[in-house]
């Protein structure tokens, strides 16, 4: 785990921290809410086969524990695309409290006490913030995302539209599964070779007939590459897969699974 992260616990609720973002902010781990199951207990994900009630009760208990409005939770809608929406005050709670109604792997904001929330159980969650202009985003990215560039988009988004100064911008890479776990077949580098051309060459390892790749490597990179100074890009180092007791993997719940937070809120 990076030193710069911070394990939390309040009671059963279980939340990892980055000293370098003053705001409010977490990833969630399974541990503080009433889900049961397969989901048990802080499932955050309405598509995954829990209880209403419970996941409503879920977002509640996090609002509370962590001091932010869960009126005001607004969703990203994960497709593993690349579209980043901006939270106006006429979007505000889109996904929890009103319908969907964007299809967006990354939304970013200035409003204050808004939260924006991103979802992971293996795949990258970047949480990122400008201490210069007050402005947040959160960025899901799976292999696709991440090869198509959405964390580039998010930053140019947030430099454009909202005025963040990519100079002093912060971005921290939440749990996710990395490079020694996540092995794929040829399909997965060549088509990120396809998209992103030699700069993944160092991200990728070869194992026998499988490969294995280091997302957050390659996150990273991007990140820099978008105009982001090193120290202010932090990878997290903690591995879900690896880390299956504190937190749903996708691949070692073959799907069958809850789903963690990313959540910033200014």
């Amino acid at each position: 785990m990076n030193e710069s992260m911070c394990r939390v616990q309040r009671g059963s609720f279980v939340y990892y921290t980055c000293r370098r973002i003053p705001v409010r902010h977490a990833f969630t781990t399974k541990f503080g809410g009433v889900s049961t199951g397969a989901c048990e207990s802080l499932n955050l994900g309405f598509n995954r086969g829990d209880e209403l009630e419970n996941v409503r009760e879920n977002y509640r208990l996090l609002g509370e524990t962590l001091g932010v409005d869960e009126t005001r939770m607004t969703l990203t809608k994960q497709i593993h695309d690349t579209q980043v929406s901006v939270v106006t005050e006429d979007k505000v709670g889109m996904g929890l409290h009103r319908p969907m109604e964007w299809q967006s792997d990354a939304i970013v904001t200035a409003l204050a006490d808004t939260p924006i929330i991103g979802f992971y159980a293996d795949c990258v969650v970047t949480l990122l913030y400008d201490p210069a202009t007050h402005t947040a985003g959160v960025c899901h990215s799976g292999w696709r995302g991440m090869a198509a560039g959405i964390l580039t988009k998010t930053v140019d988004v947030m430099a454009e539209q909202l005025g963040t100064k990519r100079e002093s911008l912060i971005a921290v890479l939440g749990p996710s599964i990395r490079q020694e776990c996540f092995e794929t077949d040829a399909d997965v580098p060549e088509a990120m070779e396809e998209l992103l051309g030699a700069q993944v060459h160092p991200f990728i390892m070869e194992k026998g007939p499988k490969f294995h790749v280091d997302l957050q490597g390659i996150g990273v990179k991007l990140l820099q590459d978008a105009g982001l100074s090193a120290e202010n890009v932090i990878d997290s180092g903690i591995c879900t897969m690896c880390h299956s007791d504190e937190f749903w993997s996708h691949r070692v719940t073959h799907g069958v699974r809850g789903v963690q937070g990313g959540m910033i809120c200014l």
